[in-house]
C-alpha cells in the first residue's frame, strides 16, 4: 500500500511543479538538441544539427565546429573537424501554441482516445537513448510525444519544463559533409560560432543540450490514468461536474490534472464507482483514521479498498 500511495504521490507532485530549478538555468545561446549521422563502415557523413535560438536576437550564420572522435576521447587522426555553417536568418525560440496545422486524424483508435486528433508542429526533442522525436499538440493544444511509433498509448504529454527548454524548432543538414577513418567512435560539436543580424558574434563552448536524450519527466498518460482508474474517468468527472464542463470542455489533460491536483481535496466525484461521501458514511474506520483529509480515502480506494470490497457508492 505504500509504495502505491508513494506513487500516486510523485503523480501528483509532476503535475502540481514544473521542475523549476531547470526552468531558470543559464542556456548557451545556441543549443544543439541533438546530431544525426550516417555510420558507414570508413566514412562518416551527411550531418544533420537540431537546435535552438536562445538568444533574443536574429542568427545570420552559426559556425559548428564538428569534430570525430576515437572510442578513449582523443580526436581522429588527419582532418578530424569540419566547420558546418548553417544559414538564417534564425529568429529566437518561442513556443507558438496557435493552430498552424489543420487536424489529423489516427484511425483504429477509440473515439475518446485524447490522442485520435492531433496537428503537427515544427518542434523536436530527444528522448532516450537520443531518440529524435516530433512533438505534436492534441485538438486542445496540448503538445505530446509518442516514444514507441508503434503504440498510440506510449504517448506522453510534456511538462511545461519541457515545453519551454526541450523543445528544438531548427535544423540544418549537411550532406556532403563527412569524416574518413576506421576509429571514428563518437562525433561531438566543440564550439559554435554565431554572427547576428546586428554584425555582433558570440561562441559558444560545449553547445550541447542537457535535454539531449533526456528521460521524460511524465510517464504515458494512459499510464496515469490506470493509477487512478478506480476513482476517475474523464467522462464520468465530465458528468459530475458541470462546472468543469464549461471550464475545459473535453481536454482530457487539463481534466486529469485538475481531479489530481485539486479535485480530490474538493471531494469531487471522479467515478461513478466512487463517491466519497458514501466512502466516508460506510467504512467509519477509515474517517477515525484520516479524519477531513479527502485525498487519503481516494488513494486508500484504490491502493486496498476496491480490493477489500469496502462500499464506496
Amino acid at each position: 500500500m505504500k509504495k502505491k500511495a508513494t506513487a500516486l504521490f510523485c503523480t501528483a507532485l509532476m503535475l502540481c511543479t514544473f521542475f523549476c530549478l531547470s526552468a531558470f538555468a543559464v542556456k548557451p545561446s545556441v543549443e544543439l538538441i541533438t546530431m544525426r549521422v550516417t555510420w558507414g563502415n570508413t566514412y562518416v557523413h551527411s550531418p544533420t544539427l537540431y537546435y535552438r535560438n536562445n538568444s533574443n536576437k536574429a542568427i545570420k550564420y552559426v559556425d559548428w565546429y564538428t569534430t570525430a572522435y576515437n572510442r578513449v576521447g582523443d580526436k581522429i587522426p588527419g582532418a578530424a573537424t569540419n566547420k558546418l555553417t548553417s544559414v538564417g536568418p534564425d529568429q529566437p525560440f518561442e513556443v507558438r501554441r496557435e493552430p498552424y496545422y489543420d487536424l489529423n486524424v489516427k484511425y483504429g483508435v477509440p473515439d475518446d482516445c485524447p490522442f485520435k486528433l492531433y496537428r503537427e508542429t515544427d518542434y523536436f526533442v530527444s528522448i532516450g537513448n537520443d531518440d529524435l522525436r516530433k512533438v505534436y499538440q492534441d485538438s486542445y493544444g496540448n503538445f505530446f510525444v509518442q516514444p514507441d511509433l508503434d503504440n498510440i498509448y506510449s504517448c506522453t504529454y510534456l511538462t511545461e519544463n519541457e515545453i519551454q527548454n526541450a523543445m528544438s524548432d531548427r535544423w540544418c543538414g549537411f550532406d556532403y559533409s563527412g569524416w574518413y577513418g576506421t576509429v571514428i567512435y563518437s562525433i561531438k560539436v566543440d564550439k559554435a560560432v554565431i554572427t547576428y543580424m546586428d554584425g555582433s558574434t558570440e561562441v559558444v563552448n560545449n553547445p550541447e543540450s542537457v535535454y539531449r536524450g533526456m528521460q521524460l519527466q511524465n510517464p504515458p498518460f494512459a499510464q496515469q490514468l490506470a493509477q487512478y482508474q478506480a476513482v476517475y474517468n474523464y467522462q464520468d468527472y465530465l458528468n459530475c461536474n458541470p462546472d468543469l464542463a464549461a471550464q475545459y470542455g473535453a481536454n482530457q489533460k487539463a481534466l486529469f490534472e485538475h481531479f489530481v491536483t485539486s479535485g480530490m481535496k474538493e471531494g469531487r466525484q471522479g467515478s461513478a464507482g466512487f463517491n466519497l461521501s458514501a466512502y466516508k458514511a460506510n467504512n467509519p474506520d477509515l474517517v477515525a483514521v484520516f479524519g477531513d483529509d479527502n485525498v487519503k480515502y481516494y488513494e486508500h480506494y484504490i491502493s486496498q479498498g476496491r480490493a477489500e470490497g469496502r462500499v464506496a457508492v
